[in-house]
C-alpha cells in the first residue's frame, strides 16, 4: 500500500471536526463524506476517500488508502466502528489535532526571535575579518551561508523523518526507532504513557459499547502505535484466557508505572464501573501529556537561546585568541 505523508495538523483537525459533526447530526456516511471539503490541499485525497468508501464500505481502510488517515488513526476509527459509533473517536482526534496545530503555531511564533538573533549573529560574527581584509567577500558569504544551509537541511530532514514516522510505515528501521524512543530520558516515559493512554481509552470505548473483554482487547491493542508496547500488552490475552481478571493481568505486565491503572481497574471490576474507571485514567493521562507538551513548547526557545549564546561566546573567544600575536 502506498504511504502518504500525513496532512497538516490543522487540516486533520478540520477533517475530524467535520466527521464528528456529521456523525452527531445523524447523517448517513455517504452524505457526510459528500460534504467533506478540505480545500485544495486535501481535494485529491477526499475524492479518493469517497470512491473507496463507497466501493468497500470500510471507512477506516478507505481513509488509510486515500491518505486521509494515518495507520494509527485508521486503527482507532476501526475500533470505534466495531464499538458502534465513531463519534467519540472523531471528537478525540479533532481535539488532539487542534491542540497540536495550536502548539505548533505557538512554537513557530516563539522561535522567530531566537532564529532572527542567530541569523544576525551569523552575519555579524565574520564582519571584523572582512573589514580587516583577512576574509574575502566570497569567504564572508560562505561563512554566513554554510551554517544556514546545514541548519536548513537538518530541519528539512527532521520534518520528513517526523512525517514518515507519523505515517505509520512498518519497517525494521521504525522498530529500532520505537525501541530508542522508549529508552530516552524524559521523552521515553512520556512516549510510553501516550501509547498506554491510547490503549486504555480505546478499551474503555469498546467496553462501553457492550463488547466483551475478550473481543475488545484485540481491537484496543491494534490502536497502540509502538509495536514494543503493543507486544508487551498482548501478554494480557493468554492471562485473561487462563482465568485472570484484567487487574491481575495488568499487575503482571513488565511495563513500568502501571500502579495507578491497576488500582482503577481493580476498583472498576469490583464496582461494575470498569469502562468509567478506564476513561478516568485516560483523561488524566491526556491532561498530563498535554502539560508536558506545553512545557516543551516553552523550554525549546530557551534552549535555542542558550545554544546561540554559547556559539557566539565560543566564536568571540576564538577570534580573540587568533588575533594574539606572540612577541
Amino acid at each position: 500500500m502506498t504511504r502518504h505523508r500525513p496532512l497538516p495538523a490543522l487540516l486533520r483537525a478540520q477533517l475530524y471536526h467535520h466527521l464528528a459533526a456529521m456523525e452527531k447530526a445523524g447523517l448517513p456516511p455517504d452524505r457526510a463524506y459528500a460534504l467533506l471539503d478540505l480545500g485544495a490541499a486535501g481535494r485529491e485525497r477526499v475524492a479518493a476517500f469517497r470512491k473507496l468508501a463507497a466501493r468497500r464500505n470500510d471507512p477506516a481502510a478507505a481513509g488509510l488508502a486515500s491518505g486521509l488517515f494515518t495507520v494509527f488513526e485508521a486503527r482507532l476509527v476501526r475500533a470505534a466502528l466495531a464499538a458502534g459509533s465513531p463519534l467519540a473517536t472523531f471528537q478525540r482526534l479533532a481535539d488532539f489535532h487542534a491542540t497540536r496545530a495550536q502548539q505548533l503555531a505557538t512554537l513557530r511564533s516563539r522561535m522567530v526571535l531566537p532564529v532572527a538573533i542567530m541569523a544576525i549573529a551569523l552575519f555579524v560574527q565574520p564582519l571584523p575579518a572582512l573589514v580587516s581584509g583577512a576574509l574575502s567577500a566570497g569567504g564572508y558569504l560562505w561563512r554566513v551561508l554554510a551554517p544556514l544551509l546545514v541548519l536548513g537541511g537538518a530541519a528539512l530532514l527532521a520534518a520528513r523523518a517526523f512525517a514518515w514516522f507519523g505515517s505509520g510505515s512498518e519497517t525494521s528501521a521504525r522498530a529500532g526507532i520505537e525501541d530508542a524512543l522508549l529508552a530516552l530520558p524524559v521523552f521515553g516515559p512520556m512516549h510510553l504513557r501516550r501509547n498506554m493512554r491510547d490503549f486504555v481509552d480505546s478499551l474503555a470505548l469498546l467496553l462501553e459499547a457492550g463488547l466483551p473483554l475478550f473481543d475488545a482487547l484485540p481491537e484496543a491493542l491494534a490502536t497502540v502505535e509502538n509495536r514494543i508496547v503493543r507486544a508487551d500488552l498482548a501478554a494480557m490475552e493468554p492471562a485473561l484466557k487462563s482465568g485472570a481478571t484484567l487487574a491481575q493481568a495488568i499487575a503482571a505486565l513488565r511495563l513500568p508505572d502501571t500502579g495507578q491503572l491497576h488500582a482503577l481497574v481493580l476498583t472498576g471490576e469490583q464496582s461494575g464501573t470498569l469502562p468509567a474507571m478506564l476513561r478516568r485514567h485516560a483523561a488524566g493521562e491526556s491532561e498530563s501529556i498535554n502539560r508536558f507538551q506545553l512545557d516543551m513548547m516553552a523550554w525549546l526557545p530557551r534552549v535555542f537561546y542558550a545554544l546561540v549564546a554559547l556559539w557566539m561566546a565560543v566564536a568571540i573567544l576564538g577570534s580573540s585568541v587568533s588575533t594574539v600575536v606572540p612577541s
